[in-house]
């Protein structure tokens, strides 16, 4: 279930049914995006599931050694932990691997890329990544041939388990591959540059923002109509909006309809009332213009999470800020705000388990 999905849902009821009607059909390219994003989730599921199978074998292996370590002199002594907990390193350096690079846990020295700046440090970066790509690519492609050879000759793996050995080689390739597609898409992330539109009408906002944004091209736009055009013509990563001067919710729905992760930064309208119809018609996030600042943060996770994980984050960062704003319990006793409440606790556990 999407995050909102409710509140979506309760929109599209009240709407006239003529107006229903008359949405416009589905183009190729916003087809596709979902086909991806199916693709996405099932290859997503898979990375995770890997992970938490590694995390669940170094739990077993550390009991493992344990219970070897307090047996040992009794009659109920095993000699197998050690050969098993061989494996199960094996099977954690694998499984884990890919996981750990597209969360950012692995190790990294970054003395070199420290001495760019800006467009250059995404350069190098990326070219580390690609080189990264092209020893995973081969490692996966002789990881799989050497695997297909030991079954082909039914070679054993012969210790205290005896089990066919392509099993065990099997593992690097599985490894290598989801290392390869985390590395490559590193890689593109570093070598193209975001696409963010900012619209607003008042000229010192747009200027503070565009000095505030790294790391991306900015297109602006001052009004409905310029900004309309804009999203016709080209691709944006992410999109922040003003609500008040720019007809904000007009174009949230049309951000809404080619799935475009999108910012609301208000000052007038920042109410609980706004922030509802705005997380309601697909917005990501909605911050009061004092949170200018931090723009950056909001971006990245617009631009790099799934729309879920970036309203999770978006919640944890201001929730607290809307009880002081709004007043404590602005969010209880209604029925949209209790499933959104619940849907954004089930995903933060799920986000920080990961």
């Amino acid at each position: 279930m999407l995050l909102w999905e409710g509140g979506l849902a309760s929109v599209d009821a009240s709407l006239p049914q003529q107006k229903r009607q008359a949405r416009p059909n589905l183009t190729p390219g916003i087809k596709m995006k979902r086909a991806l994003r199916v693709v996405e989730k099932i290859y997503n599921g898979v990375l995770n599931s890997a992970a938490y199978l590694a995390m669940s074998l170094t739990v077993l292996m550390m009991l493992c050694i344990v219970a070897s370590v307090f047996l040992r002199r009794t009659e109920y002594a095993f000699g197998w932990a050690l050969e098993a907990s061989e494996y199960i390193l094996i099977i954690m350096t694998f499984f884990g691997t890919g996981w750990l690079l597209r969360t950012g846990g692995h190790i990294r020295v970054d003395i070199v890329p420290n001495y760019f700046k800006g467009r250059s440090r995404d350069i190098y970066n990326g070219m580390i990544f690609s080189v990264v790509a092209t020893v995973c690519l081969v490692l996966t492609i002789a990881g799989i041939s050497t695997a297909w050879e030991a079954f082909v000759a039914g070679t054993l793996q012969i210790k205290v388990y005896t089990f066919p050995k392509w099993i065990l080689i099997s593992l690097i390739p599985f490894g290598g591959f989801f290392l390869f597609l985390e590395s490559v898409k590193l890689a593109y992330g570093y070598f193209a540059p975001k696409t963010v539109l900012i619209v607003d009408d008042e000229p010192d906002i747009v200027d503070t923002l565009q000095e505030l944004i790294k790391d991306c091209r900015v297109h602006t736009a001052f009004d409905f109509e310029s900004a309309s055009e804009k999203l016709k013509t080209n691709h944006y990563d992410s999109v922040v909006l003003d609500i008040m001067g720019v007809r904000g919710f007009d174009l949230l729905r049309v951000c809404a309809e080619k799935e475009l992760p999108t910012i609301m930064l208000t000052a007038q309208e920042f109410n609980p009332d706004a922030l509802k119809k705005a997380m309601q018609m697909g917005a990501i996030s909605f911050l009061p213009k004092e949170e200018m600042v931090n723009i950056n943060l909001f971006l990245q996770d617009a631009m790099t999470l799934s729309e879920e994980e970036a309203r999770v984050n978006f919640y944890m960062k201001l929730g607290s800020y809307f009880d002081r704003v709004f007043g404590p319990g602005w969010d209880r006793n209604e029925a949209f705000w209790d499933e959104a409440r619940r849907v954004l606790i089930e995903n933060a556990v799920e986000t920080s388990t990961a």
